[in-house]
């Protein structure tokens, strides 16, 4: 959910810390490019369209991609809730193996020990676009096996749109997903307050 997600955002070393914002209109400005962000990232799985933003460098004439830190950052996802990854991890460890061999210090301890060619580099590169998009079904396929039995969903369904937060009355449900108010919530302490801070970490 957004509010599990949002607090490696605010921290992306250890998810605790939480940012102070000027005012609940920046607060609001800003969750909401984030969630517009992760609902069309979302959007892009479900459409078999998604394509990892990757950068390149220059290495001794030539070009490389640079795929460590999309792994990195794709870890710590998985890392926020390991119990309800294992069994995917477990069952298909093949989906994994590029995002643990560039995103984990085990992993980089591999690295140095094979020396990829040029080659194996790329082709690890060229597979994360299809791991994200099966992991993605995986989880769609769980969602709605758990809506069949009547379970409450545990992840935003696929097209429900997020709605920009500046626009969310204070007595409504907070966009992020906590299930709180959003005065309760990220709507903070007053219209024009200052925050504590505390008030945007759930």
């Amino acid at each position: 959910m957004p509010n599990q997600m949002l607090r490696w955002v605010w921290d992306t070393e250890a998810g605790e810390e939480s940012p102070k914002f000027k005012n609940n209109r920046q607060a609001q400005d800003i969750i909401g490019l984030i969630l517009r962000h992760y609902q069309h990232v979302n959007g892009l799985l479900n459409d078999r369209a998604y394509e990892p933003r990757l950068m390149e460098r220059e290495h001794e004439g030539r070009t490389v991609t640079i795929i460590d830190e999309w792994c990195m950052g794709y870890y710590i996802g998985i890392a926020a809730d390991m119990a309800a990854w294992t069994p995917l991890l477990v069952s298909q460890p093949k989906l994994f193996s590029t995002i643990l061999l560039y995103g984990t210090t085990d992993g980089w301890e591999t690295l140095k020990m094979r020396s990829l060619s040029d080659a194996e580099h790329e082709v690890a590169a060229d597979s994360l676009a299809d791991c994200a998009q099966q992991i993605h079904a995986y989880w769609l396929a769980q969602r709605r096996q758990g809506l069949n039995r009547g379970d409450a969903p545990a992840i935003m369904s696929s097209r429900e749109p997020i709605r920009n937060p500046g626009k969310v009355g204070r007595n409504e449900p907070c966009p992020c997903g906590s299930g709180k108010k959003f005065k309760h919530c990220h709507g903070g302490p007053g219209d024009d307050g200052p925050s504590t801070g505390k008030q945007w970490l759930h």
